[in-house]
């Protein structure tokens, strides 16, 4: 009898062990996923531009074909465009977006729990607080290609821990192809796991026994799968053309720094909705407190396993180096961050911590989510009417027609709208000067340069409308001569002033606070 009592105690236990991070797990992707599945329209800043260059690539030969060319080829950060190619459900890439952003939100936390299962050798409540950053900068932004590969850096990183023991012949074997594929979903989230893996490779290194030359020529080898991706980016680079976003790199400031490591917790665009942001700095305090704990040597604290010392140190530091801009490319900063932040859910566990305690710092995370996903489902379900008022406003704008995209007076740095003007690719067939170009599938015609640039917002209407104040900047030569070179100007603000008394404007439909413009070609 008191042998069954200990195997019923021992079940119990057991599947309380089980079950319990298994209904975090549940609970967590229902908060995180359902805000994301609830509307159309998600609330990414550069979301519609990703959007619109899938739509040219299935829909490119109409009235698109006048601009763009749409031809795919193995380039790095293209996770979301090898999907689409093969996606079964459809030609919508709206639809197809937000089901890629649902499983790139369950993924994440399920890929931390999973990382932390390899590390500690079984599943852990503490790692589903990953659930916490699944709404992070990086997301805001939309950086899709990005933040979809981001699960697969977790996973492989889990792999790369269970292979230890295996032997150096079959980690090369199996990392070879996987390195290569994550570098094609996205070059970030290919070094990132490069450098994680890489300081677990120098931590054994240096606390490993043998010969420092064989220790080193180990360390070597096993960085060979990561090497090869790389020479092919750089010979890429020096034999290919000049990208079209350019090559800036910058380190950027002291502040820019501070903001890109509190990236896991921020909201950058939502304006209007301060809850969304406040809870935010509420989860970044939360666990800046847990982080005290390491610190502890008694009563409740957090511990790191030894294994993950090296990938936390070397991640640490990149998250500090890692420059504002490379080549190009803004945010750069935005990225190691979150992968910490993720890693350390899923390196550490609780010691000392009573079970009230544990049911108090559950709750604790359990609110924090839980609102998190609240307030981003009311900033959605506001974005989504938006849009949907400004795809009113265009409702009349003919195929190919060539729209500018403007804001009111003071509202250029809106982040909330800064690509919305790419659903007029999407959903009206049109062409924007601001789609995103020169990195992904999608070629702008040579004939049209003049008429675009690769990156830029919706820009003030002054910009156009009052040149003599608000000259022309080198970098933005496609608004020079606009009257010539654009059919409609799509205004993102309710603010017209200075416009309804300009000639060259003729209102065409305003819906909500959108209004679209017909421009009078120059005489």
């Amino acid at each position: 009898m008191s042998l069954a009592a200990d195997e019923g105690a021992l079940r119990g236990g057991v599947s309380l062990r089980v079950g319990a991070p298994l209904v975090a797990f549940v609970l967590a992707s229902l908060c995180a996923v359902l805000p994301i599945l609830m509307h159309s329209y998600l609330p990414l800043i550069d979301l519609p531009n990703h959007i619109a260059r899938m739509h040219i690539a299935a829909h490119g030969d109409g009235a698109l074909a006048r601009y763009y060319t749409s031809e795919l080829s193995l380039v790095p950060n293209s996770a979301v465009d090898y999907l689409w190619m093969v996606w079964p459900f459809g030609d919508d890439p709206v639809v197809f977006s937000k089901y890629v952003m649902a499983f790139y939100a369950v993924s994440f936390i399920g890929s931390g729990m999973f990382l932390a299962r390899v590390i500690h050798g079984r599943w852990t409540l503490w790692s589903a607080a990953v659930a916490l950053i699944v709404f992070n900068g990086p997301f805001f932004w939309g950086f899709q290609n990005f933040v979809v590969s981001l699960p697969f850096c977790l996973v492989f990183l889990g792999l790369w821990l269970l292979l230890e023991a295996r032997g150096l012949t079959l980690r090369l074997a199996v990392f070879f192809p996987l390195a290569l594929a994550l570098y094609l979903m996205h070059f970030f989230a290919f070094m990132i796991l490069a450098v994680a893996v890489f300081g677990r490779e120098v931590q054994v290194a240096v606390t490993g026994g043998g010969a420092a030359p064989r220790r080193l020529g180990r360390l070597f080898a096993l960085m060979l799968p990561f090497g090869a991706p790389v020479l092919w980016l750089i010979y890429g680079m020096v034999t290919g053309p000049a990208a079209a976003p350019g090559s800036r790199t910058e380190f950027g400031s002291v502040s820019e720094r501070f903001i890109g490591l509190f990236s896991p917790f921020t909201s950058v665009n939502a304006w209007g909705v301060p809850p969304l942001q406040v809870i935010g700095y509420l989860a970044g305090a939360l666990v800046g407190l847990c982080l005290v704990t390491l610190f502890l040597r008694r009563g409740p604290r957090l511990e790191v396993s030894p294994k993950m010392v090296g990938p936390l140190v070397a991640l640490g530091f990149a998250a500090l180096v890692a420059p504002t801009w490379l080549s190009g490319v803004a945010l750069v900063h935005y990225r190691v961050p979150v992968v910490l932040c993720a890693v350390f859910f899923a390196a550490t566990q609780w010691r000392g911590l009573s079970p009230r305690r544990a049911v108090y710092l559950a709750l604790c995370i359990g609110v924090l989510v839980g609102l998190r996903s609240v307030y981003f489902e009311k900033f959605t379900a506001r974005y989504d009417a938006d849009i949907r008022d400004m795809l009113g406003a265009m409702q009349d704008l003919p195929a190919g027609a060539r729209v500018f995209p403007a804001r009111g007076p003071g509202m250029e740095q809106d982040r909330r709208f800064f690509h919305v003007q790419a659903y007029a690719v999407t959903e009206r067939d049109a062409f924007v000067p601001t789609l995103f170009l020169g990195t992904h599938s999608v070629q702008l015609k040579p004939e049209w340069e003049a008429y675009a640039h690769p990156a830029l917002f919706a820009v003030d209407l002054r910009r156009i409308l009052q040149q003599d104040l608000y000259p022309v900047l080198p970098s933005a030569q496609f608004m020079s001569d606009w009257q010539a070179k654009y059919t409609h100007v799509l205004l993102l603000d309710k603010d017209e002033r200075g416009v309804s008394d300009d000639p060259r404007l003729t209102l065409e439909r305003r819906q909500g606070q959108f209004s679209l413009f017909r421009v009078a070609p120059p005489v």
